[in-house]
C-alpha cells in the first residue's frame, strides 16, 4: 500500500537560503484519542455522531499540541498512535484513505498551526481500539524528496489490519541545505517480550531498510515509540552494535531513567514504575551531536496530552566537525 503523502507547503525559496547546522526534533505518541473517554460506551460501539463528540471534546488537547510546538519550534515531528475516525467501516480496510478525513490528527494540529509550513507523509497500521485507524507520521520543515513506508511486523499489510500489532512504519528524506540529506522514520514497535511480534524480529528488519534506503544521507534519525524500557535487554539490543545511539542520554546522561510513561500506561499496565521507551536515535558517524534534550507535554511544560510525554532532542554541528570546517 503506497504511503499517504501530504504536501502542505514547501520551502519557497531556494535562494539565500542558511546553511543549516543544527536541528530540533520531537517525537510524541499521541494515543490515538484515548484521552477522552465515552462514558458507557465501549470504544467497538461508537457510533459517528459519538466519535464526533471525543473529537471535539480533543480541542483542548490539540490546541495544546500546537501551542507547543508554536513554542519549541522543531524542524522534524515524528508522531505515532495517530488516530483517525474510521466512521465504524472495518470491514474494506483497503478502501480508507490515512489522512484524507479531517478526524486525522495531525490535520487537526496543522490547522492550528497555520503560519508553520510542515511537508506531511503519513500512513496507517491498523485498527486502534477496533475502529480508528491508527497510525504515524513525519511532519518537516524541509522539502520531502523521497518518502515510503513499509511494515516491520509479521502482519504486512492492510488488509490484516484488524491484527493491532502490525507495524507500518514512515519514512522520508530530507532535503537540509548546507547539511544534505537526512533520513527520518517515525517509528512504533512492539514489546521485547511480546510472543506474537517481538521487537528483536521487527527492529531488525527495521536497521535493514535503513541500510537499503540510507546509504546516501548524512543524518538518518530513529524516532518514536520503541516500547523497550531504558536500562532493559531490550534497550541494549536497541542499541548495542546497532550504529544508532540514544541521544536524549547523550544530551541528559542524568536522565537516562527520565520516564516517558507512567505506571500501567497502555500496553505496560504490570509496570509498577514510569519508564523511557520513547527515543530519538541517530546514526553513530553523523557529523552532528545532541546538544540539549529534555521531556515536554509534561504537566510542568505544555500540559499533557498522552498518555505519552514527548522527547524534544536539539542537536548542532559536532565540535569536530567545527574544527574541520574552520
Amino acid at each position: 500500500m503506497p504511503v499517504i503523502t501530504i504536501v502542505l507547503a514547501l520551502i519557497a525559496c531556494t535562494e539565500d537560503v542558511p546553511h543549516v547546522q543544527d536541528l530540533r526534533i520531537l517525537t510524541l505518541n499521541l494515543h490515538t484519542y484515548q484521552e477522552v473517554n465515552t462514558a458507557g460506551v465501549p470504544e467497538s460501539e461508537l457510533t459517528d455522531a459519538l466519535a464526533q463528540q471525543r473529537i471535539e471534546a480533543y480541542d483542548p488537547i490539540f490546541d495544546r499540541i500546537a501551542s507547543g510546538i508554536a513554542e519549541l519550534d522543531p524542524d522534524l515531528v515524528c508522531l505515532q498512535e495517530v488516530g483517525e475516525w474510521s466512521h465504524g467501516n472495518v470491514d474494506n480496510p483497503q478502501a480508507l484513505k490515512f489522512g484524507s478525513s479531517e478526524s486525522n490528527m495531525v490535520r487537526q494540529i496543522l490547522l492550528r498551526l497555520p503560519d508553520y509550513k510542515y511537508n506531511v507523509t503519513m500512513d496507517w497500521s491498523h485498527f486502534g481500539w477496533s475502529v480508528w485507524l491508527e497510525g504515524s507520521a513525519i511532519l518537516s520543515k524541509y522539502p520531502l524528496t523521497f518518502s515510503e513506508s513499509r511494515f516491520i511486523s509479521d502482519v504486512d499489510t492492510i488488509p490484516h489490519s484488524n491484527d493491532w500489532k502490525s507495524r507500518n512504519v514512515p519514512m522520508a528524506k530530507l532535503d537540509v541545505p548546507g547539511l544534505g540529506e537526512v533520513s527520518a522514520f517515525s517509528v512504533h514497535t512492539g514489546w521485547w517480550d511480546d510472543t506474537d511480534e517481538p521487537f528483536r524480529q521487527q527492529y531488525g528488519r527495521l536497521l535493514e531498510w535503513v541500510e537499503e534506503v540510507s546509504a546516501s544521507s548524512v543524518v538518518t534519525i530513529l524516532c518514536g515509540d520503541f516500547n523497550v524500557a531504558a536500562g532493559s535487554r531490550g534497550y541494549e539490543f536497541m542499541i548495542d552494535g546497532s550504529g544508532f545511539a540514544d541521544q536524549y542520554a547523550l544530551a541528559k546522561p542524568g536522565g537516562f531513567f527520565d520516564a516517558t510513561i507512567g505506571a500501567g500506561a497502555d500496553g505496560w499496565e504490570e509496570s509498577e514504575d514510569g519508564q523511557r521507551i520513547d527515543y530519538v536515535l541517530m546514526n553513530d558517524d553523523s557529523p552532528l551531536e545532541a546538544v540539549r534534550a529534555r521531556r515536554v507535554f509534561t504537566r510542568g511544560e505544555f500540559g499533557r496530552v498522552s498518555d505519552h510525554v514527548g522527547v524534544f532532542v536539539e542537536l548542532g554541528l559536532a565540535k569536530t566537525v567545527q574544527k574541520n570546517v574552520k
